[in-house]
């Protein structure tokens, strides 16, 4: 059985490195400015772009966040909601939302590798995760997983 897992999950470690990263595509961005600027793509639509990837993202975390925690604390599996359409629905939130949603207002395009670099993170950190709640959910948790992608509610990998 795995050593029991605490709420935050991959959560601390993942940020840290993404926040590591994001801060070194921002450096490299001012630094060199304006040469990693997206100029194909006039600043408005990337503003609208990236506000909504936002108003998407925050609300998505939030209900992610809010229904993990009581899961978490009543010791079940959630499969419904937001969890029927991705199994992690939180990280979903930061990596197809609110950190591309920052670099397309940041106007960036070398910041924009910080959602990917963060997807490859969680691929491997989320295994810690899973194999955690195969120990503790078993079947259920497997079939679950089977049936559910990863991140992506679409063409996933699963």
């Amino acid at each position: 059985m795995e050593k029991e897992m605490n709420l935050w999950g991959i959560g601390p470690a993942l940020a840290l490195l993404s926040a590591a990263y994001g801060v070194v595509t921002l450096a490299v961005s001012w630094y060199f400015y304006p040469a990693f600027q997206i100029d194909v793509v006039p600043y408005w639509l990337m503003s609208v772009i990236g506000i909504a990837l936002m108003v998407i993202g925050v609300p998505f975390l939030v209900v992610s966040a809010t229904t993990v925690t009581r899961a978490y604390n009543a010791g079940k599996l959630v499969t419904g909601g937001i969890f029927r359409w991705c199994r992690h629905p939180l990280y979903a939130s930061w990596v197809v939302c609110i950190v591309p949603g920052f670099f397309f207002l940041v106007n960036s395009w070398i910041g924009l590798t910080t959602p990917v670099f963060m997807y490859l993170i969680v691929r491997r950190l989320v295994r810690k995760e899973e194999l955690y709640l195969e120990s503790v959910f078993g079947s259920e948790y497997l079939e679950y997983k089977r049936n559910v992608p990863f991140i992506l509610p679409y063409g996933s990998m699963k």
